[in-house]
């Protein structure tokens, strides 16, 4: 038998291999240059031209969504999430199986969606059936037949969703906590409605909704993948030259007033061992200048799992698997929460716990370590958030919905990897409100009632879901 000999290794003294190397200075993305053009009719058209690969995406994306659910009849919630669902549930010329079934037959996916500020619809497909989807998605936005079938379908549908979350604490808590933070507000809505609210919808709401959302002037068109300028405002004149440009309605704006103190809102689960906590307030729009810096400290604070609130509440005190913070910016207002499942005899010190990490980030200043390990995050991270058609289409739509430049993208990592331990703190200061919160608890509310009153006053929630 013989015997391989191994020879030793000589160390290298300039290579230490218990330090992990130097990471490189980030580098901004290069954001797809797209081409943009309007119609004649006031249709946004832009394009992102891919050839690597036989695909292409399309989203059109109509800009009013569930904010528009407060000026209709009653103000009736779910209603523009019921439209949008119902696009593709059937034409003039197509029923919803014959949509479904065509799709189906060409490998391609449609779908259809709204949130609170846009209402969307997505097609992917092969470039050689291209035409065909196109031809089914131009059909469901200029003629939806909004049947009484199809109507009364997805709303008990949505009606069964709906009953099916009434014992997830989650939902329950997110669902107060938006209603109390944004009181007086459209965004106060659900954009799944409510069962009630559901049941009012009539198909004379959704054609009056239609009419008022559904025209060029309020379309942004984003395609991304193998085709061109050319073949895309072709395919757009085609289809959408004869719609009829409507004049852009103004849209009332209803901005929600931060709370003056700390209210705490119990939502009794029957049976409930633990306490689903939403804790919060009043964030930032969109297009607030400051964005970034409280993306940033948002990070910092519970946007990610090495975050202060996670270490925290997980890892110190073993109170949870896990929270998060996030800082949601919608068009005209945002909210800012904290989230978290914890038993409910340590709902009092969870909360304790998160009131002190909010002072701490208010009143001192983050290390320079700390604030590097977030920004290397946010640089490793957001690279990933364009690797897809979709994803890529949705940023570029961003930027028109929201009034961004073209390079918005081009220098993000540039201005997160500027900003100092005092952008952080000022941030903190800024949109930080430990003394005006709103606190929503779905879980034992009989239990908790009395020890939550320390925290501000204290109501029990007792409507129907």
């Amino acid at each position: 038998m013989s015997i391989t000999k191994i020879k030793n290794v000589t160390k290298n003294d300039s290579l230490d291999r218990s330090k992990p190397p130097k990471s490189g200075k980030p580098k901004d993305v290069n954001f797809p240059k797209f081409f943009e053009m309007k119609t004649a009719n006031g249709i946004t058209v832009l394009v992102i031209e891919d050839k690597r690969l036989p695909l292409i995406t399309s989203r059109f994306v109509f800009k009013s969504g569930s904010y528009m659910d407060y000026f209709s009849r009653e103000s009736v919630s779910g209603l523009s999430s019921v439209t949008s669902e119902l696009l593709t549930k059937g034409t003039k010329s197509r029923t919803a199986t014959q949509i479904a079934e065509e799709t189906d037959y060409i490998g391609a996916v449609l779908s259809s969606g709204c949130d609170y500020d846009a209402t969307y619809i997505s097609s992917y497909s092969l470039k050689k059936y291209f035409d065909n989807i196109f031809d089914i998605i131009s059909d469901v936005i200029l003629n939806p037949e909004f049947s009484e079938e199809e109507i009364t379908r997805l709303k008990e549908q949505r009606i069964n969703s709906l009953l099916s979350m009434i014992d997830e604490g989650d939902y329950l808590s997110d669902k107060i906590f938006r209603k109390k933070v944004y009181s007086g507000c459209p965004y106060a809505l659900p954009v799944e409605g409510t069962r009630e609210s559901i049941n009012k919808i009539t198909r004379k709401d959704i054609v009056s909704l239609y009419e008022k959302v559904f025209f060029p002037c309020n379309l942004v068109v984003a395609f991304v993948g193998d085709i061109s300028p050319e073949e895309a405002i072709s395919k757009i004149n085609e289809k959408f030259s004869l719609w009829k440009k409507n004049p852009v309605p103004e849209t009332e704006i209803i901005l929600p007033e931060i709370s003056n103190e700390t209210k705490i809102y119990l939502t009794e689960k029957k049976g409930a061992v633990q306490s689903s906590l939403k804790l919060g307030h009043i964030g930032i729009s969109r297009n607030n200048p400051d964005f970034i810096p409280v993306s940033v400290m948002n990070v910092l604070f519970g946007g990610y799992f090495t975050s202060r609130i996670n270490k925290n509440l997980r890892e110190q005190h073993g109170y949870t698997y896990g929270a998060r913070s996030h800082f949601h910016a919608n068009k005209y207002a945002g909210d800012f929460v904290v989230a978290t499942e914890i038993k409910n005899e340590i709902t009092s010190d969870t909360i304790n716990q998160i009131l002190i990490e909010l002072e701490k980030l208010r009143n001192s200043f983050v290390s320079e370590s700390e604030l590097q390990n977030v920004k290397n995050y946010i640089s490793g991270s957001f690279p990933l958030q364009l690797e897809t058609p979709n994803a890529i289409a949705s940023k570029v739509i961003n930027l028109k919905l929201h009034g961004f430049k073209d390079d918005y993208y081009n220098s993000y990592i540039r201005k997160v990897n500027q900003l100092t331990k005092e952008d952080i703190k000022l941030a903190a200061e800024k949109y930080l409100y430990p003394d005006r919160l709103i606190i929503s608890i779905a879980g034992d509310a009989n239990s908790l009632k009395d020890e939550m009153k320390k925290f501000g006053k204290v109501e029990v929630i007792e409507e129907a879901f």
